[in-house]
């Protein structure tokens, strides 16, 4: 059922002060929202009531829409206004397929690039992000929490690779994926083969072995595809009905 009337909540001083321009803040806002749980799949938003959020005209906010709706998050209602898209089961498959043959070859380039200290580096920033303590109670806030430490950890692999377009291309698969998990999973925590692949392919960058960091990185996000696609066919868990 599409909800009309979305009780957008009060923007981030943090955010606001981060983004200098207003359709920065507007685009940052509305990804925060999709990412986190303030919209959902169906939930029907106005350029009108998310300027009236942040103060701010109605231009900022149709600019962030539209880049919203290019990234695959938002789609637009002519006259009307734009929606929170449903991800689609059967795409799901194919796309994790793709993210994880572009993600694979990054996890190649890292392993054969890397420096004998950045190696050390990234073993270490990787044992941090992978620790379960300090992760709050709260399923929701959890999530984000551990979607930051996954970005985290996929960017410095990205710098390892020394690969800067790939980079570029990656940013759009990870929000992509990080919405469709949100979607699928809702507050439950990921497989525990996500750890364990996570620690695989890591172990294999620190090591230099390139096939397997590829081949590691490959096999986790296509199995993950495919879990994304059977809890989206049975119904979206955790967001509003």
């Amino acid at each position: 059922m599409v909800a009309f009337n979305i009780d957008l909540p009060d923007v981030s001083e943090e955010l606001r002060r981060g983004s200098p321009r207003l359709q920065d803040l507007a685009y940052g806002y509305l990804k925060g929202l999709l990412l986190s749980g303030g919209l959902d799949p169906g939930d029907q938003i106005s350029s009108e009531s998310v300027g009236r959020a942040l103060s701010i005209s109605r231009a900022p906010v149709s600019d962030a829409i539209r880049r919203l709706t290019v990234e695959g998050m938002l789609e637009v209602l002519p006259q009307v206004g734009c929606r929170v898209v449903r991800p689609v089961a059967a795409e799901m498959a194919d796309f994790y397929e793709i993210f994880g043959a572009t993600e694979g070859v990054v996890a190649r380039f890292a392993a054969e690039r890397h420096s004998p200290r950045e190696a050390d580096e990234f073993a270490h920033l990787c044992t941090e992000l992978a620790s379960r303590a300090n992760l709050p109670d709260d399923p929701d806030a959890r999530f984000v929490e551990l979607r930051r430490r996954n970005r985290r950890r996929y960017e410095k692999l990205h710098e390892l690779a020394r690969s800067p377009l790939s980079t570029r291309i990656g940013e759009s698969f990870w929000d992509r994926s990080d919405f469709f998990i949100r979607v699928a999973f809702g507050p439950r925590d990921l497989p525990g083969y996500v750890r364990n692949a996570h620690k695989a392919f890591v172990a294999a960058v620190v090591a230099g072995d390139g096939p397997t960091a590829e081949h590691e990185t490959r096999r986790y996000l296509v199995r993950l595809g495919h879990d994304v696609a059977d809890l989206l066919a049975r119904g979206p868990s955790g967001v509003r009905r």
